[in-house]
């Protein structure tokens, strides 16, 4: 459509007829993400009456929406970059931050590591200086209990600019940052907690590290305990690397519980959209969070 007939389109969500109103609504929606711009430059337009801008504001969340799926449907096709996955659940809160601009928080605080040449160290002495960067100098840290489910600091965004975050948004930034520094770091899907593995490309994963409690490196022993303790039945899923469509999964699932521990029924119900997209949904007979 030209812009002229666009801008059309908009002028009659005054109409207030509700059949011409859905026939409107379901023109926008088809144009996509598009008529964002259009839409909110009319929002505050001289003919833009109350009954308009109400529309507007209940349109332009659905577009937002629509771009959201699209996105993450198209990062399933090749879900090997968890950098833009992190910029696209990113977006479910700030949708117009830019990805140059997602980046830039990103490399700002990865340009604070010195440039340390690891490999003469073990894989120990490796994590524990990377530890020592990511949580003394950096200070990343973990959310207090009171701010467990606090839905900021499931957006890496947030993270990266308060340095705070839950046990899956934490294991990823961790992650992100290891791997940039040449770490073979993976996710290891944990109920009630979020932990990682350094995986040795010869014999597999050589320890655990718990990201949440500042890097602290685990054995399998410590997990098994950790199981018994949560009175949670182990499962090989506990003690191996995950995929990104699982590390992802547990990021959501967490967003989804923290907008419900916050009475945020409209937020969590979007959420759970985004999860039910993926063709593997988490076990729903565990008690992940």
């Amino acid at each position: 459509m030209k812009q002229s007939e666009l801008d059309a389109v908009i002028r009659l969500l005054d109409d207030p007829d509700r059949t011409v109103y859905k026939i409107v609504e379901e023109k926008i929606l088809s144009q996509g993400s598009k008529m964002i711009p259009l839409l909110e430059s009319a929002l505050f337009a001289p003919y833009a009456n109350d009954l308009m801008q109400n529309r507007i504001q209940d349109i332009v969340p659905q577009l937002e929406f629509q771009e959201l799926v699209t996105d993450i449907e198209d990062w399933k096709k090749k879900p090997d970059d968890l950098f833009k996955i992190s910029w696209i659940i990113s977006r479910i809160r700030y949708f117009s931050m830019p990805e140059l601009d997602f980046r830039k928080k990103f490399y700002d605080n990865l340009l604070q590591f010195p440039r340390y040449d690891l490999d003469n160290y073990s894989a120990l002495e490796r994590v524990k200086i990377f530890n020592y960067i990511f949580y003394f100098k950096i200070k990343f840290k973990a959310a207090l209990e009171d701010k467990f489910y606090n839905p900021d600091y499931c957006f890496i965004s947030n993270v990266l600019d308060t340095k705070i975050g839950n046990p899956v948004s934490l294991a990823l930034v961790y992650l992100l940052f290891a791997r940039g520094h040449g770490l073979p770091i993976f996710g290891v899907n944990l109920p009630k907690n979020f932990i990682l593995a350094y995986v040795d490309s010869k014999n597999g994963v050589s320890f655990y590290i718990n990201p949440f409690n500042s890097g602290t490196v685990l054995g399998k022993g410590e997990i098994d305990r950790f199981l018994k303790q949560q009175e949670i039945i182990p499962q090989p899923q506990f003690y191996q690397p995950c995929s990104n469509e699982t590390f992802i999964l547990r990021l959501l699932t967490h967003l989804e519980t923290s907008y419900r521990e916050n009475n945020c029924k409209n937020d969590a119900d979007k959420v759970l959209k985004l999860i039910n997209l993926f063709d593997h949904p988490l076990d729903k007979d565990i008690e992940w969070d």
